[in-house]
Order: structure tokens, then sequence, then C-alpha cells
């Protein structure tokens, strides 16, 4: 395989994976739970962590995927379940939340701090404009992940075209959200979803961040 085409299939894989976890750390939906009783999210989320040579996530995630998918599962129950769980963590919880989902709060101590700003920088410099009407701060770990996903696909178009100033740019900008924004703040979630979580969908995606964001880029 030449240097090209594995570059393909890594960024594919980046893309794939920070797609995913996107979904999986917005408030939980049909859709989410759907792919997850298909088995889709957990065969393309250990299938991304392989192919980027991250490996022994399988224990952690094939239970998930045998209970999710058998036919007797009840999917408005599963849903309710997440919800429940997710509403505790991220919203609920009291005195204080026990998993925050915007770096700001980690870094600043508050929402809408010099993080978020920092990274809504970031988006404009890739070119992206926000839309009036979303809802979630630029520094929501959600929006963070998309656009890293985002930059995967600007990385794949720049090698399928020929064109290096796109494909390294994409590169670049990608070592520079990690470095100084995704890494640590998604390192920080995952350990406090990992301790708080009450459903083994959430402990789950606590050991998959743990592992992609721990593994050398």
């Amino acid at each position: 395989m030449n240097e090209t085409a594995e570059k393909l299939k890594r960024a594919a894989a980046r893309a794939t994976l920070c797609s995913l976890l996107a979904q999986a750390l917005n408030y939980p939906d049909k859709d989410l739970v759907q792919n997850l009783c298909r088995g889709d999210l957990i065969r393309e989320l250990l299938a991304a962590l392989t192919e980027l040579g991250i490996t022994g996530q399988g224990p952690h995630l094939e239970p998930l995927q045998k209970v999710c998918a058998a036919a007797s599962v009840d999917q408005a129950a599963l849903l309710l379940d997440i919800e429940k769980d997710y509403t505790w963590m991220c919203f609920a919880s009291k005195p204080h939340r026990l998993v925050y989902l915007f770096e700001s709060v980690y870094n600043e101590g508050k929402l809408y701090d010099e993080s978020t700003f920092a990274i809504a920088r970031l988006y404009y410099e890739a070119g992206l404009k926000v839309d009036e009407d979303f809802r979630l701060p630029p520094d929501h770990i959600a929006v963070e992940l998309e656009f890293m996903a985002f930059l995967s696909f600007k990385e794949m178009e720049g090698l399928k075209t020929g064109d290096a100033r796109i494909a390294d740019y994409a590169a670049q900008l990608q070592k520079k959200t990690l470095d100084e924004h995704l890494r640590n703040f998604a390192l920080s979630v995952a350990e406090r979803l990992g301790r708080h979580a009450g459903t083994s969908f959430y402990r789950g995606i606590a050991q998959v961040m743990t592992a992609y964001f721990s593994h050398p880029a």
C-alpha cells in the first residue's frame, strides 16, 4: 500500500471515530439507539480503532453489542435508560454536575471563557461559520469532535485530488485542535464518564475515548 492510500485509510478511520463519538456525546436520540441495536455503532467504532492501531477494546464493547443487538431488546426502554444516565451526569446532578461537556469549564472553570472563543477561531480559520440557530456552545465536546471529523474529511479530499495544500492544512488543524483543545479535554470527560456512568453504554464510550485520545497521533 502506498503512502497516500495509507493516509486515506487513517483519515477515514478518524472521521468515522470522531463522528460516532460526537453522536454518542450529544443528547441521546432514536438514531443513536437504532445504530447501537443494529450493531453498526460498535462495529464501526472497533473497525476505526483497529485501523488506527488501537486494539484491545473488543472485551469492553462486544458484550454491550451482544445485549443491544438481541431480538428481545426494548429500544424505547434502552433509550430511556441512556437518556436518564446522560441527564443525571451532565445536567441534573447536584450540587455539581458530574460530567461537564464544555472545554471552558475544565480549563477556566466557567462557560463561555477563553477556550470557547479560541476553538471558535479555529472553526473560522477552517472556513466554518456557526449557524445563528445552532444551540450548542462551540466548545461542547460533540462540536469539537464533529470539527475533527470535518477536518479528516477535508484531508481525504486533498489526498484524493492530489491537492497537498488542502491535505496538509487539514492535518495541521487536526494536530492543533488535538494538542491545544481536544486531547486533554476528552480524556477528562472520559475519566468522569467512566467513574459516574450508570449504563454500560457510557462506560464503553469512556473506554473508547481513553484509548483513542491516549494513543500517539
